[in-house]
């Protein structure tokens, strides 16, 4: 990662205000110019909903190589982290996710970002949608394919990393190339890694769902989550044609995903106007879709 210009700044920004400490921010990077090469360093504490400078910007003959990027939450709730490059006030987000108490988030240019007290991968943060904060899996890795995996009253699931601490309030899918023709019931849901129902979506029944579109659903009420781990999102429509999903290519076998925990797959028939409160396993997996929470 490199500031090349005097208009590019990385920052950070918390999405509410801290209850007692401000999190503490540390940016290592070289400072390259066509003669030498020194070490630049930048330690500060963030300022809750207000941007905090982590690095830049460099002098006109001047590059930053951002080296490593390491964010601690020393306060006592967890909090949502949004680091993003800043150039001539357009912002582009590189990482949102919730960071726990005492955990810290680091970034390298090796392995990108990372939970680094529990060395958990972050990658379903990097290019997260705006207003998201963990997707299925990282959507720039999406190939958006026609993913022809509904069929009318059939929940289907797919696995996402929430860590401990996560507030849930809505859950979206992106439809791809078919619309929902003439739907009755359209319903999202959050289970647990038992396949336990935590919470479902309101029912969006008859409401158009285009081809190619993003459908957002609230839940009935938010949902914390109180693990760190595998959790599954619910899609399920009855409709006279179901809705295609935007995913990517079918797994050859599906064997690999079908080991535990399971990536998901087809679950419980024959649904109408509520989700199972407990959801049978998937079996062999060849199918894999994105979607996300909020």
């Amino acid at each position: 990662m490199k500031l090349t210009t005097t208009n590019d700044t990385l920052q950070v920004v918390l999405g509410s205000s801290v209850t007692t400490n401000q999190l503490q921010c540390l940016t290592t990077y070289k400072i390259y110019t066509s003669t030498t090469t020194t070490d630049g360093k930048v330690a500060i504490d963030t300022n809750n909903t207000t941007d905090v400078t982590l690095a830049g910007a460099p002098g006109a003959s001047e590059t930053y190589e951002i080296q490593n990027i390491n964010i601690y939450n020393k306060d006592t709730v967890p909090q949502t982290v949004t680091v993003k490059l800043d150039v001539s006030g357009t912002e582009t987000i590189l990482y949102r996710g919730l960071v726990g108490v005492g955990e810290v988030i680091g970034w390298s240019g090796e392995g990108g970002w990372k939970n680094t007290t529990t060395s958990t991968p972050t990658l379903n943060n990097r290019y997260v949608l705006s207003g998201a904060l963990y997707e299925t899996f990282d959507r720039n890795l999406c190939d958006e394919v026609n993913t022809a995996l509904l069929s009318s009253g059939r929940l289907s699931l797919v696995a996402i990393y929430l860590p401990a601490g996560t507030t849930v309030n809505s859950i979206s899918f992106w439809s791809a190339t078919t619309a929902a023709g003439t739907p009755t019931n359209q319903i999202f849901g959050l289970y647990d890694s038992s396949f336990n129902l935590l919470r479902s979506t309101t029912n969006d029944t008859t409401t158009a769902w285009a081809a190619n579109s993003r459908k957002t659903l609230s839940l009935t009420s938010s949902f914390t989550t109180t693990y760190s781990g595998i959790h599954y999102l619910g899609l399920m429509v009855t409709a006279t044609t179901v809705p295609t999903i935007k995913g990517n290519t079918a797994k050859v076998g599906g064997q690999l995903s079908a080991g535990a925990p399971s990536m998901g797959g087809t679950s419980n028939t024959g649904l109408t106007t509520a989700l199972p409160a407990t959801a049978t396993a998937p079996g062999t997996v060849t199918t894999s879709f994105w979607g996300c929470v909020s």
